[in-house]
């Protein structure tokens, strides 16, 4: 399980500013990026996840932090 300080107040940030697609995502991880340390070299897969959680978040916004989660899988 991977773990982010800032998600959902990311989400409800991104969601004041009614960004979409590519433009959430990107300020998704600009924010998540202040209070975390991000790998350079793993912005891409962080971008995907925040996006897709922010989707999951957006369907449903009562399953709170269950929409954030993430089961880490080795890289193969």
């Amino acid at each position: 399980m991977i773990g982010l300080a800032g998600v959902e107040q990311a989400f409800l940030e991104v969601m004041k500013l009614g960004l979409k697609g590519d433009q959430a995502a990107e300020k998704l991880f600009e924010i998540v990026g202040r209070i975390n340390f991000i790998p350079e070299s793993s912005e891409r897969q962080y971008k995907w996840a925040l996006s897709l959680a922010y989707r999951n978040y957006l369907a449903d916004p009562s399953i709170g932090k269950k929409a954030m989660e993430f089961d880490q899988k080795p890289a193969c």
